[in-house]
């Protein structure tokens, strides 16, 4: 969402110049007058933004719903940082943005930040609908209230949301078995780590796999799939020790893929030793993640533009409100390809963001 001082800034005038160019106030030379109106149309700005706000009378109460992060889990930080770009943006026009943090391994803890949230009487909402059977009680709740409400990163069909803002998770798990292909060769096995049990529950995980599977199926290779999976990873021990016993017993397995962003944890319990000669495919480019790439233990990253999903996600929503501008169902970020070659250049926006915090 462009601002008053994004154009000023391009413009390089002050904001109250600009302001009197929207105004049609005068004052302001007909060469520079000339120069900001060509801008302000380029970044089609929107004069009613503000208008709109204070034409309500009263500030909007926009409220997110998304996984607290830490040190092992640190996905949540990107999309989170773009959430607090735009919200900064946005605050100009009267919007209030309040978060709420759940525990991405623990649905009863995201009930208990969705009935804090609910407190604050929020005028829309952005959820990342984690877990399928609570997200059918929170639904039910916002609907009760008429509140709008789309989600993030996580999509769920069969809901009135107003969209969905995020990868297309099938399409990036076929992604994962097209790299891991042309990494192996005839007869090589592929192990799939996943660090979460009881997958109809989580979908953006669940479809990935499906989309990696069906790949396979889809094109008739005969490659053998094994699957691990642990719930979470509480006890790095037993975890290394059954990846790598696995490993031990079938050389045949060269290529893994891991469909979380905790790649990185699970190779750092790979003995170097087995690590060597494995291609490995994980997604997300997490700090850690980003960091085991460029040392060669990860092959590739699928990376979805996570900080964009969150900037994106507010944007939307204050658009919807105050502009009544009805998105369309689905809103996909692209799927890229995060190499060693080309890691630098990669979230331009996200690192450009965190260097200003």
């Amino acid at each position: 969402m462009i601002t008053i001082k994004d154009i000023a800034k391009e413009a390089n005038v002050s904001a109250g110049t600009v302001d009197r160019v929207l105004h049609k106030r005068g004052g302001v030379s007909p060469k520079t007058e000339e120069k900001i109106k060509k801008i302000l149309k380029q970044k089609k700005f929107k004069i009613n933004q503000i208008a709109s706000s204070l034409a309500m009378k009263k500030h909007l109460n926009l409220s997110t719903l998304i996984p607290f992060f830490d040190e092992d889990n640190l996905f949540w930080k990107s999309p989170f940082s773009g959430i607090q770009k735009a919200s900064e943006q946005v605050s100009a026009y009267g919007v209030e943005t309040n978060n709420f943090f759940f525990d991405q391994f623990d649905p009863k803890s995201y009930i208990e930040a969705y009935e804090k949230l609910i407190k604050t009487k929020p005028d829309a909402v952005v959820m990342a609908p984690l877990f399928i059977k609570e997200t059918v009680q929170i639904i039910s709740s916002l609907n009760e209230k008429e509140t709008p409400f789309l989600f993030l990163n996580v999509n769920q069909q069969g809901y009135n949301n107003l969209c969905y803002i995020g990868q297309k998770s099938f399409e990036g798990g076929a992604l994962a078995g097209q790299l891991i292909d042309l990494c192996i060769q005839a007869g090589d096995e592929i192990l799939i780590v996943q660090t979460r049990k009881n997958l109809e529950n989580y979908s953006s995980i669940s479809q990935r796999v499906k989309g990696f599977i069906n790949f396979f199926e889809k094109n008739n290779l005969n490659t053998s799939v094994h699957q691990v999976q642990f719930e979470g990873l509480t006890n790095l021990k037993k975890t290394a020790e059954t990846i790598n016993e696995l490993l031990k017993k079938n050389r045949k397995i060269k290529g893994i893929v891991i469909p979380s962003s905790r790649a990185s944890n699970i190779v750092e319990l790979i003995n170097p030793s087995l690590i060597e000669g494995l291609k490995v495919v994980g997604y997300d480019t997490t700090p850690k993640n980003v960091s085991a790439l460029k040392k060669g233990q990860i092959t590739f990253l699928i990376s979805q533009k996570s900080f964009n999903q969150g900037y994106k996600s507010i944007t939307t929503m204050v658009n919807y409100l105050i502009h009544k501008e009805v998105p369309e169902a689905e809103l996909p970020t692209p799927l890229e390809i995060v190499t060693r070659e080309n890691v630098e250049f990669i979230e331009y926006d996200k690192r450009r963001y965190n260097s200003e915090l």
